[in-house]
């Protein structure tokens, strides 16, 4: 390579390491005088792009700097031989190496001397043993590098190329001949990725470490034809005689990449699909009890991103009675394995009514264990309303005691409701298609048909008025009213005439009042209480329910105001509700009442009414008993905080449990966080029946140290958090630390195997940063202790 110098009295060197020797044919190093001149390097020196806008040259070997260039300044190149790390042993050229300026043999042409030979090196590709059975040695290398699928690629301390196996020139597209000696960021580094390759390189002759070693890492690569393909990387150091060479297994993934870019398109696609069907999915993590929505399921629940469901809380979005269809099938999926199906009615944060069909399926792990159930959610709202609107509809024709008649565009009868039957004295299953619509007709009401009705129905599509028709043959007034219908075209198809008899008030009236009875009686049969209170709160009416809450008979109740019947002190969370009520405003809430010396929850709604002018009159209370829907609730919440195997508090029941803490207490509060050692071998070599069973006995002697007020959960795998209460210091937790670990360490007996783990503990003390603070400082105290050896305290 050749560099181009522009600056006054410029004297630069080549660094003196062995590699830039071999590589530069023996010369070690090169000066260049004068004001204007030309840089040549002779060996693997490269570039590397700073910080700082400048470009410095390095050597790959030893990490020396040896020249910068300054992108401010393109016409100064500062010559310097030193490390990079460290900026003050960066040293003048001039200064340095003033009277050491060797020059190269004269006699003997730069580059000129044949290139030492790199130990480790053998031909043909196969890695170089000394051993006495190297040739056997070989020939196995050889043998697996030719026959693993993975292409495999070796350089030695100058970067450059000493094996390259057949799948190595399949993925990348260089023969072995084109590869071997050649630079490896030459052939297959992209052009930006080759200053950091460079700068490894140096890094890891100094060092013998580098980030990317021994781990498997994605990657682009170069094809020989220029493309890049997607690869997986996992390279390994080669200590060689002459530094620190490195060798690389690649796997091509460009094809699996384009599967998993289909398969995100797929699900894409079919997320769309579902929003399109307003289908949504969601599980239930059994061991975890954790519930995750899709963001489709999190819109038919009306909740946003930051929205966390929990078991009792998705029951507690559905109406009172679906909660129970919802438990009692998702409890019977998951001891048959059968899937269920059920819809049922929810309510929404904002308070809207939603009907949801939800779909769920349990799966089991290789024991049979339940872990997971997995489902679908459909918001069918639209399609309820259309059915319980035809359905309603349907009911309301059937029920109406109003005469429904249709007739098709010809004027025959193609329907007539039960009361139209009845009236006529026809049965269910009289043909009412042999009669015409003028047939029920008096003259009269015919005439005007002719003159009057048929005319408006065929200008504006209805009629309404008073008329006469013949009910069982006898003429009764009616309150008429008749309607057209069209097809897409604007056709009339058919006609509908709604009668209602108004010539039998009185027994209207009689209807209303047995009407007003019947909601009487269902007021009293219904097991809701239920009280009306006017606006000076006295209590108007209550019925039966509301008697045998409360206790006091119904005459010593009603014409009472509230204060009076129930106790003052119970009602001093209510009364800004009833305030709000009495001023024409909806409410609900929950409050706790000492009735007849039991404790109850009732869930209360307080609907205003008003009065003839629209004034505030009062209120209608609806009381619900919700004690036992709360107790459920609480053993839903003590469920899903509860770890299944160990007994142990979860990593949920942990967060709750910090946070139900007073923050006057936090001060003493310490946090021990444990991880198992050497837990992993136990389920690799006995099973996970046996690890559960280390867990549980693990858990055992953990809850056997520590009091009766710490502490001790389960918050993954292997890992255990131990709260303490009340610690007076440091070294109170950390003694109580040191017995977890030395706990840990003594033999397990399980079922007749003696197991050896070990545990390693963090400690940390309640701060400032709140709880979470807290649980991520005890977390890096257990990394230093791990860190320092496992086995320990930190």
């Amino acid at each position: 390579m050749e560099y181009a110098v522009h600056a006054l009295e410029l004297e630069a060197a080549v660094c003196y390491c062995e590699t830039c020797r071999r590589a530069s044919g023996g010369a070690g190093m090169v000066w260049v005088g004068g004001d204007r001149g030309t840089l040549r390097v002779y060996g693997a020196l490269h570039t590397w792009r700073s910080s700082d806008h400048g470009a410095r040259q390095l050597c790959p070997e030893c990490g020396s700097q040896l020249f910068r260039l300054e992108d401010a300044q393109p016409g100064v190149v500062e010559v310097a031989v030193g490390t990079l790390d460290d900026a003050s042993a960066i040293r003048s050229t001039h200064s340095a190496f003033a009277n050491q300026r060797p020059r190269w043999d004269a006699r003997m042409a730069l580059g000129s001397q044949p290139l030492a030979p790199v130990p480790g090196l053998l031909a043909k590709g196969t890695l170089h043993s000394e051993a006495p059975d190297g040739p056997a040695r070989d020939e196995t290398l050889h043998s697996m590098l030719t026959s693993t699928q993975d292409a495999f690629v070796s350089i030695d301390p100058g970067g450059f190329i000493t094996e390259w196996n057949p799948q190595a020139q399949a993925a990348l597209g260089w023969s072995y001949d084109e590869a071997i000696g050649r630079p490896m960021h030459e052939l297959i580094i992209p052009p930006e990725m080759r200053s950091a390759h460079l700068y490894g390189m140096a890094r890891l002759q100094r060092t013998g470490e580098g980030p990317v070693l021994r781990r498997r890492f994605e990657v682009d690569a170069l094809h020989k034809d220029g493309h890049r393909l997607a690869v997986e990387l996992s390279i390994a150091p080669l200590r060689m005689a002459g530094g620190i060479g490195a060798t690389a297994f690649i796997r091509d993934t460009s094809q699996r990449q384009a599967v998993e870019r289909e398969l995100r398109a797929n699900q894409d696609l079919l997320q769309r699909t579902g929003e399109l069907a307003l289908v949504g999915s969601w599980t239930v993590d059994l061991p975890a009890s954790t519930v995750h929505w899709s963001p489709m399921v999190r819109r038919i629940h009306g909740v946003d991103d930051d929205f966390v469901p929990t078991l009792p809380g998705v029951v507690g979005f559905y109406e009172e009675g679906a909660q129970e269809r919802l438990i009692a099938a998702f409890e019977q999926g998951i001891e048959d394995g059968q899937k269920w199906e059920i819809e049922a009615p929810l309510r929404t944060p904002d308070g809207r009514r939603v009907w949801a069909r939800a779909i769920g399926n349990t799966e089991y792990d290789e024991h049979g264990a339940p872990v997971r159930v997995v489902g679908a959610l459909q918001d069918i709202t639209g399609r309820k309303r259309a059915e319980e609107s035809l359905h309603m509809l349907t009911q309301i024709l059937e029920a109406t005691p109003d005469y429904v008649v249709q007739a098709d565009k010809d004027g025959r009868v193609t329907y007539m409701n039960p009361a139209a039957r009845q009236a006529q004295g026809y049965d269910a299953g009289y043909d009412v298609t042999q009669h015409r619509f003028i047939d029920f007709n008096t003259p009269e009401t015919t005439r005007r048909y002719r003159d009057e009705v048929m005319p408006a129905v065929h200008k504006t599509g209805v009629w309404m008025g008073e008329s006469t028709v013949l009910v069982a043959g006898q003429p009764i007034a009616v309150d008429h009213s008749v309607l057209s219908h069209k097809d897409a075209t604007g056709q009339v198809v058919r006609y509908t005439a709604v009668m209602r008899d108004i010539s039998a008030q009185q027994r209207a009236r009689a209807d209303l009042f047995r009407q007003q009875r019947t909601l009487s009686s269902i007021a009293e049969a219904i097991p809701d209480v239920i009280a009306v209170v006017d606006r000076e709160g006295r209590y108007e009416f209550v019925n039966s329910a509301f008697e045998k809450l409360v206790g006091p008979s119904r005459a010593e109740i009603v014409g009472h105001k509230i204060g009076e019947v129930m106790p003052i002190q119970e009602l001093q969370g209510s009364m800004a509700h009833i305030q709000k009520a009495q001023g024409g405003e909806p409410t609900s809430f929950e409050l706790d009442l000492n009735l007849g010396g039991r404790q109850r929850n009732m869930a209360i709604t307080l609907v205003p009414r008003q009065s003839e002018g629209g004034t505030p009159d009062g209120f209608i209370a609806v009381l619900d008993d919700v004690t036992i829907h709360r107790q459920r609730e609480s053993r839903l919440i003590g469920l899903s905080e509860r770890d299944g195997l160990t007994g142990l508090v979860n990593r949920q029941g942990l967060e709750a449990y910090l946070q139900r803490i007073p923050l006057g207490e936090a001060h003493g509060v310490a946090m021990l966080y444990v991880d198992l050692d050497r837990f992993k071998p136990v389920n690799d070599t006995w099973g996970h029946p046996v690890g559960d069973q280390l867990l549980q006995a693990v858990a055992a002697r953990f809850l056997a140290l520590v009091r009766p007020m710490d502490l001790v959960a389960r918050v993954g795998g292997d890992e255990f958090v131990v709260v303490l209460g009340g610690m007076p210091g440091r070294a109170a937790a950390e003694q109580v630390a040191d017995k977890l670990v030395a706990t840990a360490a003594k033999p397990f007996d399980l079922g007749g195997r003696r197991v050896l783990i070990g545990a390693s503990v963090g400690v940390a003390f309640a701060g400032d940063d709140g709880w979470r603070g807290l649980m991520e400082r005890a977390d890096a105290s257990l990394y230093r202790a791990k860190a320092a050896g496992r086995g320990r305290r930190a």
